[in-house]
Protein backbone atom coordinates (compact mmCIF):
# COMPACT_ATOMS: atom_id res chain seq x y z
CA UNK A 1 0.00 0.00 0.00
CA UNK A 2 1.03 3.66 -1.34
CA UNK A 3 0.13 6.80 -0.25
CA UNK A 4 -0.21 9.82 -2.74
CA UNK A 5 2.01 13.20 -2.73
CA UNK A 6 -1.23 15.32 -4.53
CA UNK A 7 -5.08 15.10 -4.68
CA UNK A 8 -6.62 17.15 -7.43
CA UNK A 9 -10.16 17.76 -8.64
CA UNK A 10 -10.35 19.54 -11.62
CA UNK A 11 -13.90 22.05 -12.23
CA UNK A 12 -16.55 19.95 -14.02
CA UNK A 13 -17.33 19.73 -17.45
CA UNK A 14 -19.71 21.46 -19.30
CA UNK A 15 -20.97 23.06 -16.40
CA UNK A 16 -19.88 26.66 -16.14
CA UNK A 17 -19.60 29.00 -18.93
CA UNK A 18 -16.75 30.22 -21.55
CA UNK A 19 -15.99 33.65 -19.43
CA UNK A 20 -16.26 31.65 -15.86
CA UNK A 21 -13.62 32.75 -13.22
CA UNK A 22 -11.00 30.21 -12.03
CA UNK A 23 -10.60 29.16 -8.58
CA UNK A 24 -8.51 27.57 -6.58
CA UNK A 25 -8.83 26.04 -3.39
CA UNK A 26 -5.50 24.42 -1.91
CA UNK A 27 -5.69 22.27 1.26
CA UNK A 28 -2.42 21.98 3.43
CA UNK A 29 -3.11 18.68 6.18
CA UNK A 30 -2.28 18.63 9.39
CA UNK A 31 0.35 16.20 10.88
CA UNK A 32 0.31 13.36 9.92
CA UNK A 33 0.46 15.17 6.47
CA UNK A 34 -0.58 12.54 4.36
CA UNK A 35 -2.89 14.23 1.83
CA UNK A 36 -5.22 10.62 1.30
CA UNK A 37 -6.56 11.44 5.03
CA UNK A 38 -8.65 14.23 2.87
CA UNK A 39 -9.92 12.54 -0.35
CA UNK A 40 -13.59 11.71 1.00
CA UNK A 41 -13.26 15.84 1.82
CA UNK A 42 -12.09 16.89 -1.15
CA UNK A 43 -13.95 15.06 -3.13
CA UNK A 44 -17.32 15.99 -1.44
CA UNK A 45 -16.04 19.79 -1.86
CA UNK A 46 -15.77 19.11 -5.28
CA UNK A 47 -18.94 17.99 -6.08
CA UNK A 48 -20.57 20.57 -3.73
CA UNK A 49 -18.88 22.88 -5.49
CA UNK A 50 -19.59 21.92 -9.03
CA UNK A 51 -23.15 23.78 -9.90
CA UNK A 52 -21.62 26.97 -10.38
CA UNK A 53 -22.22 28.33 -13.69
CA UNK A 54 -20.19 31.66 -13.21
CA UNK A 55 -17.26 29.48 -11.07
CA UNK A 56 -14.74 27.01 -12.19
CA UNK A 57 -13.46 25.24 -9.62
CA UNK A 58 -9.91 23.40 -9.09
CA UNK A 59 -9.38 21.57 -5.80
CA UNK A 60 -5.69 20.38 -4.89
CA UNK A 61 -3.74 19.53 -2.01
CA UNK A 62 -0.13 17.75 -1.41
CA UNK A 63 1.31 16.05 1.45
CA UNK A 64 3.62 17.25 3.44
CA UNK A 65 7.12 16.88 2.24
CA UNK A 66 8.65 13.38 3.45
CA UNK A 67 5.15 11.82 4.43
CA UNK A 68 4.15 10.80 0.99
CA UNK A 69 4.85 6.67 0.65
CA UNK A 70 5.51 6.46 -3.04
CA UNK A 71 8.47 4.56 -3.85
CA UNK A 72 10.00 7.94 -4.50
CA UNK A 73 8.38 11.23 -3.11
CA UNK A 74 9.99 13.32 -6.24
CA UNK A 75 8.43 16.28 -4.90
CA UNK A 76 9.77 16.78 -1.26
CA UNK A 77 13.42 15.85 -2.64
CA UNK A 78 13.90 14.60 1.05
CA UNK A 79 16.15 11.10 1.23
CA UNK A 80 14.63 8.36 3.57
CA UNK A 81 16.73 9.65 6.64
CA UNK A 82 16.12 13.04 6.16
CA UNK A 83 13.28 15.29 8.19
CA UNK A 84 11.44 18.22 7.78
CA UNK A 85 10.48 20.52 10.41
CA UNK A 86 7.87 23.54 10.58
CA UNK A 87 10.38 25.90 8.92
CA UNK A 88 10.94 23.49 5.65
CA UNK A 89 7.43 22.67 5.44
CA UNK A 90 6.26 26.22 5.17
CA UNK A 91 8.60 26.67 2.28
CA UNK A 92 7.80 23.29 0.51
CA UNK A 93 4.28 24.22 0.84
CA UNK A 94 4.88 27.71 -0.36
CA UNK A 95 6.40 26.49 -2.94
CA UNK A 96 3.89 23.71 -4.22
CA UNK A 97 1.14 26.42 -4.45
CA UNK A 98 2.96 28.14 -6.76
CA UNK A 99 3.57 25.05 -8.79
CA UNK A 100 -0.16 24.71 -9.00
CA UNK A 101 -0.95 28.06 -10.00
CA UNK A 102 1.19 27.91 -12.68
CA UNK A 103 0.43 24.52 -13.88
CA UNK A 104 -3.33 25.61 -13.74
CA UNK A 105 -2.28 28.76 -15.98
CA UNK A 106 -0.40 26.25 -18.78
CA UNK A 107 -3.55 24.28 -18.82
CA UNK A 108 -6.09 27.28 -19.28
CA UNK A 109 -4.26 30.52 -20.17
CA UNK A 110 -6.05 32.10 -16.71
CA UNK A 111 -3.99 32.36 -13.36
CA UNK A 112 -6.24 31.57 -10.83
CA UNK A 113 -8.15 33.22 -8.11
CA UNK A 114 -6.81 31.37 -4.77
CA UNK A 115 -8.70 30.19 -1.33
CA UNK A 116 -6.03 28.61 0.96
CA UNK A 117 -7.36 25.96 3.35
CA UNK A 118 -5.30 24.57 6.29
CA UNK A 119 -6.03 21.93 9.18
CA UNK A 120 -4.62 21.72 12.26
CA UNK A 121 -0.87 22.62 11.84
CA UNK A 122 -1.89 23.82 7.86
CA UNK A 123 -3.57 26.88 9.62
CA UNK A 124 -0.53 27.83 10.84
CA UNK A 125 1.12 27.25 7.51
CA UNK A 126 -1.69 29.15 5.94
CA UNK A 127 -0.58 32.51 7.78
CA UNK A 128 2.92 31.99 7.15
CA UNK A 129 1.82 31.66 3.01
CA UNK A 130 -0.49 35.16 3.75
CA UNK A 131 2.80 36.28 5.36
CA UNK A 132 5.20 35.46 2.62
CA UNK A 133 2.31 36.74 -0.50
CA UNK A 134 2.11 39.79 1.37
CA UNK A 135 5.91 40.69 1.80
CA UNK A 136 5.82 40.08 -2.39
CA UNK A 137 2.63 42.31 -2.99
CA UNK A 138 4.28 45.13 -0.42
CA UNK A 139 7.55 44.54 -2.60
CA UNK A 140 5.69 45.27 -5.70
CA UNK A 141 5.90 42.20 -6.93
CA UNK A 142 3.75 40.68 -9.44
CA UNK A 143 1.17 37.79 -7.88
CA UNK A 144 -1.83 36.02 -7.89
CA UNK A 145 -4.74 37.25 -6.04
CA UNK A 146 -5.01 35.65 -2.66
CA UNK A 147 -8.95 36.23 -1.53
CA UNK A 148 -9.37 33.84 1.29
CA UNK A 149 -8.30 31.72 3.55
CA UNK A 150 -10.10 28.49 5.99
CA UNK A 151 -8.84 27.47 8.61
CA UNK A 152 -10.31 23.88 9.98
CA UNK A 153 -9.25 23.30 13.69
CA UNK A 154 -6.60 25.79 13.60
CA UNK A 155 -3.18 25.19 16.20
CA UNK A 156 -1.60 28.44 15.90
CA UNK A 157 -0.51 29.81 19.00
CA UNK A 158 0.61 27.56 22.43
CA UNK A 159 -0.23 24.42 21.14
CA UNK A 160 2.03 23.18 23.57
CA UNK A 161 -0.80 24.24 26.84
CA UNK A 162 -3.54 22.13 24.67
CA UNK A 163 -4.52 18.64 26.83
CA UNK A 164 -2.58 16.80 24.39
CA UNK A 165 0.14 18.99 23.96
CA UNK A 166 0.79 18.67 27.69
CA UNK A 167 1.15 14.87 27.22
CA UNK A 168 3.44 15.17 23.58
CA UNK A 169 5.75 17.61 25.32
CA UNK A 170 6.45 15.24 28.05
CA UNK A 171 6.74 12.42 25.82
CA UNK A 172 8.77 13.95 22.83
CA UNK A 173 11.35 15.75 25.65
CA UNK A 174 13.13 12.27 26.01
CA UNK A 175 16.13 12.37 24.52
CA UNK A 176 16.09 10.80 20.48
CA UNK A 177 12.04 9.58 21.18
CA UNK A 178 10.97 10.00 17.79
CA UNK A 179 13.73 7.64 16.57
CA UNK A 180 12.75 5.01 19.69
CA UNK A 181 9.28 5.11 18.89
CA UNK A 182 9.35 4.76 15.25
CA UNK A 183 11.69 1.43 15.65
CA UNK A 184 9.46 0.08 18.16
CA UNK A 185 6.96 0.55 15.98
CA UNK A 186 8.85 -0.78 13.42
CA UNK A 187 9.43 -3.68 15.38
CA UNK A 188 6.25 -4.76 16.50
CA UNK A 189 4.96 -4.45 12.47
CA UNK A 190 7.44 -5.97 10.49
CA UNK A 191 6.05 -9.53 10.66
CA UNK A 192 2.44 -8.34 10.81
CA UNK A 193 1.57 -8.48 6.60
CA UNK A 194 -0.05 -4.82 4.96
CA UNK A 195 -3.18 -6.77 4.92
CA UNK A 196 -3.60 -8.02 8.20
CA UNK A 197 -2.81 -4.34 9.64
CA UNK A 198 -5.13 -3.08 7.65
CA UNK A 199 -7.91 -4.80 8.90
CA UNK A 200 -6.76 -4.51 12.51
CA UNK A 201 -6.91 -1.21 12.10
CA UNK A 202 -10.43 -1.36 10.14
CA UNK A 203 -11.22 -3.41 13.48
CA UNK A 204 -10.78 -0.03 15.48
CA UNK A 205 -13.49 1.36 13.50
CA UNK A 206 -11.54 3.29 10.69
CA UNK A 207 -12.76 4.30 7.40
CA UNK A 208 -12.07 2.43 4.50
CA UNK A 209 -9.49 4.95 3.04
CA UNK A 210 -8.43 6.09 6.62
CA UNK A 211 -7.41 2.64 7.35
CA UNK A 212 -5.50 2.31 3.89
CA UNK A 213 -3.43 5.48 4.53
CA UNK A 214 -2.56 4.85 8.30
CA UNK A 215 -1.07 1.26 7.23
CA UNK A 216 0.88 2.59 4.42
CA UNK A 217 2.06 5.10 6.79
CA UNK A 218 2.76 2.98 9.48
CA UNK A 219 4.68 -0.05 7.58
CA UNK A 220 6.77 3.23 5.77
CA UNK A 221 10.04 3.16 7.28
CA UNK A 222 9.84 6.50 8.92
CA UNK A 223 6.88 7.37 8.96
CA UNK A 224 6.98 7.94 13.28
CA UNK A 225 9.40 9.43 13.30
CA UNK A 226 8.94 12.15 10.35
CA UNK A 227 5.25 12.58 12.39
CA UNK A 228 7.12 13.17 16.11
CA UNK A 229 10.00 15.08 14.54
CA UNK A 230 7.31 17.62 13.00
CA UNK A 231 5.30 17.25 16.17
CA UNK A 232 8.40 18.32 18.50
CA UNK A 233 9.08 21.18 16.03
CA UNK A 234 5.29 22.51 15.98
CA UNK A 235 5.53 22.28 20.43
CA UNK A 236 8.37 24.33 20.12
CA UNK A 237 7.77 27.66 17.45
CA UNK A 238 4.04 27.69 17.86
CA UNK A 239 3.99 29.31 21.33
CA UNK A 240 2.72 33.48 21.02
CA UNK A 241 0.38 34.88 17.89
CA UNK A 242 3.25 36.57 16.29
CA UNK A 243 1.59 37.91 12.90
CA UNK A 244 0.52 41.78 12.64
CA UNK A 245 -2.51 43.47 11.85
CA UNK A 246 -1.89 42.84 8.54
CA UNK A 247 -2.31 39.61 8.33
CA UNK A 248 -5.43 39.56 10.95
CA UNK A 249 -7.13 41.51 8.75
CA UNK A 250 -6.71 45.53 9.85
CA UNK A 251 -4.65 46.49 6.71
CA UNK A 252 -8.53 46.20 4.53
CA UNK A 253 -9.97 48.91 6.51
CA UNK A 254 -10.82 51.98 4.32
CA UNK A 255 -7.87 53.99 3.68
CA UNK A 256 -5.20 51.33 4.20
CA UNK A 257 -3.22 49.11 2.48
CA UNK A 258 -4.76 48.89 -1.59
CA UNK A 259 -2.26 46.42 -2.67
CA UNK A 260 -3.73 44.20 -0.24
CA UNK A 261 -5.16 41.04 -1.70
CA UNK A 262 -6.03 39.11 0.85
CA UNK A 263 -9.02 41.44 2.17
CA UNK A 264 -10.27 40.03 5.03
CA UNK A 265 -11.71 36.77 4.18
CA UNK A 266 -10.05 34.63 6.35
CA UNK A 267 -12.48 32.05 8.45
CA UNK A 268 -11.18 30.05 11.22
CA UNK A 269 -13.42 27.07 12.50
CA UNK A 270 -12.75 26.02 16.05
CA UNK A 271 -13.59 22.15 17.95
CA UNK A 272 -15.53 22.66 20.53
CA UNK A 273 -13.39 20.07 22.96
CA UNK A 274 -10.61 20.01 20.60
CA UNK A 275 -7.75 17.95 22.61
CA UNK A 276 -4.88 20.34 20.44
CA UNK A 277 -6.10 23.84 21.39
CA UNK A 278 -6.86 24.98 25.12
CA UNK A 279 -10.12 26.81 25.79
CA UNK A 280 -8.49 29.88 27.09
CA UNK A 281 -6.06 29.79 24.42
CA UNK A 282 -8.61 29.71 21.94
CA UNK A 283 -11.46 31.59 23.49
CA UNK A 284 -8.72 34.88 24.11
CA UNK A 285 -7.70 34.51 20.33
CA UNK A 286 -11.18 34.92 19.45
CA UNK A 287 -11.82 38.06 22.02
CA UNK A 288 -8.58 39.83 20.19
CA UNK A 289 -8.50 39.18 16.86
CA UNK A 290 -11.83 37.93 15.64
CA UNK A 291 -15.18 38.84 14.53
CA UNK A 292 -18.35 36.58 15.50
CA UNK A 293 -21.47 36.97 14.85
CA UNK A 294 -23.38 37.06 18.38
CA UNK A 295 -26.66 35.51 16.16
CA UNK A 296 -24.49 32.52 15.42
CA UNK A 297 -25.51 29.12 17.24
CA UNK A 298 -21.73 28.02 17.14
CA UNK A 299 -20.82 30.59 19.07
CA UNK A 300 -22.84 30.33 21.76
CA UNK A 301 -20.26 28.92 24.20
CA UNK A 302 -18.72 32.58 24.32
CA UNK A 303 -19.32 34.80 26.61
CA UNK A 304 -21.63 38.12 25.49
CA UNK A 305 -18.38 39.89 26.12
CA UNK A 306 -16.43 38.05 23.35
CA UNK A 307 -19.15 38.99 20.95
CA UNK A 308 -19.96 42.57 21.56
CA UNK A 309 -15.89 43.07 22.14
CA UNK A 310 -15.57 41.69 18.30
CA UNK A 311 -18.85 42.77 16.91
CA UNK A 312 -17.32 46.30 16.72
CA UNK A 313 -14.90 45.38 14.16
CA UNK A 314 -16.13 43.65 11.28
CA UNK A 315 -12.64 43.47 9.01
CA UNK A 316 -11.93 40.92 11.49
CA UNK A 317 -11.62 37.01 10.64
CA UNK A 318 -15.67 34.76 11.03
CA UNK A 319 -14.18 32.73 13.81
CA UNK A 320 -16.92 29.73 15.07
CA UNK A 321 -17.16 27.25 17.38
CA UNK A 322 -18.72 24.25 15.93
CA UNK A 323 -21.28 22.77 18.24
CA UNK A 324 -21.81 19.28 16.28
CA UNK A 325 -18.85 17.44 18.65
CA UNK A 326 -16.93 17.23 15.65
CA UNK A 327 -13.00 16.04 16.56
CA UNK A 328 -9.76 17.83 16.01
CA UNK A 329 -9.70 14.79 13.05
CA UNK A 330 -12.36 15.48 11.13
CA UNK A 331 -10.66 14.07 7.71
CA UNK A 332 -11.80 10.54 9.28
CA UNK A 333 -15.28 10.26 9.61
CA UNK A 334 -16.62 14.04 9.48
CA UNK A 335 -15.80 15.00 6.00
CA UNK A 336 -19.44 15.60 4.49
CA UNK A 337 -20.55 17.58 7.48
CA UNK A 338 -17.34 20.47 7.14
CA UNK A 339 -17.49 20.32 3.55
CA UNK A 340 -21.18 21.69 3.76
CA UNK A 341 -19.96 24.02 5.62
CA UNK A 342 -16.82 25.38 3.53
CA UNK A 343 -18.95 25.00 0.47
CA UNK A 344 -20.94 28.29 2.47
CA UNK A 345 -17.99 29.82 2.76
CA UNK A 346 -16.05 29.86 0.23
CA UNK A 347 -19.56 31.49 -1.09
CA UNK A 348 -19.04 34.00 0.84
CA UNK A 349 -15.73 34.47 0.45
CA UNK A 350 -16.14 35.34 -3.17
CA UNK A 351 -19.00 37.30 -2.85
CA UNK A 352 -17.06 39.75 0.04
CA UNK A 353 -14.09 39.40 -2.84
CA UNK A 354 -16.08 40.87 -5.46
CA UNK A 355 -17.92 43.39 -3.78
CA UNK A 356 -14.88 45.52 -2.94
Amino acid sequence: METQEKLYFAPSAGRSNEKAQDYLIFLIPGNPGLIDYYDPFLSTLHTLLSGFRDSKFHLAGHSLAGFATTREDKKSLLSSHELAGLQRQIEYIDDLLYEQVDEIWEASGKTPKVILMGHSVGAYILLEIIQRHRTRIEDGKKDFDLIGGILLFPTITHIARSPSGIVASALLSIPHSPGIANAFVRCLTYLVPATVLYYLIRALNFPEHAARTTTAFIKSPSGIKRVLYLAKDELDMITDDKWGKEIWGAATEPGTNSKDTINSNLVFYWGQNDKWVAKKTRNELIAARGYVDAKSKSTSTLSSSTSSIASVDPWKPSMYVEDQKIPHAFCLKHSEIVAEKVRTWVENIIQNHNER
